[in-house]
């Protein structure tokens, strides 16, 4: 699951308050902007709580069966056209995930992580080694610049998953295979929109705190 997906989760269970709907998104922020978040209880309550509903959303969604038959075709799909064993199996795994929020994008569950961002510079930067205080604060300027989530464009996504992979010796993608994971994300497309509800709503009620009430089931694409 990623930033839109658990987004979706977060809104779903109620919580639209831009720090908590950080802490949803954050421990996967963190690595994107390369750097680390400390303790727990150096968050602020809202925004730990988030991280929890992150944690509870990615243990749901891992173990769904829509999300796990998905990943394994797209990464038949992809060995299939010749990318070796371990980078198809990371972008079956990845690029699944990637297309999930391409469902999400132009919803309002992209408005609401843009507001999430909105308010992610002294909410994390307490958590945060001194010198990784500068790398997030020019990472959130990037993101904030950056405009509109481009997950529903396959190509876009293979490009984004070519960088992912690139500092993993053993889950590197070809330069030239690039073209080919992108005409598989592509074929797949359809399959993730139709499983999209299902996977986000059942992983949106198993993530719910106890005895939260639901909130309204933001919109898909």
């Amino acid at each position: 699951m990623n930033l839109l997906g658990h987004t979706y989760v977060a809104v779903a269970g109620g919580r639209d308050d831009p720090e908590y709907l950080l802490g949803a998104v954050l421990p996967d922020l963190a690595p994107m902007a390369g750097v680390r978040v400390r303790g727990r209880s150096d968050l602020p309550g809202a925004v730990g709580a988030g991280v929890r509903c992150h944690l509870r959303a990615d243990r749901a969604f891992h173990a769904h069966s829509g999300f796990r038959e998905g990943a394994a075709a797209l990464r038949r799909a992809v060995a299939a056209a010749g990318v070796a064993s371990g980078p198809s199996r990371a972008v079956g795994h990845a690029g699944w995930e990637l297309l999930l929020d391409g469902t999400l994008v132009g919803t309002e569950v992209e408005h609401a992580f843009h507001a999430a961002v909105g308010v992610a510079g002294e909410q994390v930067a307490s958590a945060l080694a001194p010198e990784d205080r500068a790398r997030w604060a020019a990472f959130l300027a990037r993101a904030r610049r950056g405009g509109r989530l481009r997950y529903d464009e396959p190509r876009w996504v293979a490009d984004r998953l070519h960088a992912m992979l690139a500092r993993r010796p053993r889950l590197q993608l070809p330069d030239h295979q690039v073209a080919t994971v992108a005409d598989a994300l592509a074929a797949h497309a359809a399959a993730v929109v139709a499983a999209a509800p299902a996977v986000l709503g059942d992983t949106a009620l198993a993530a719910a705190p106890r005895g939260s009430p639901a909130g309204p089931t933001p919109g898909l694409a």
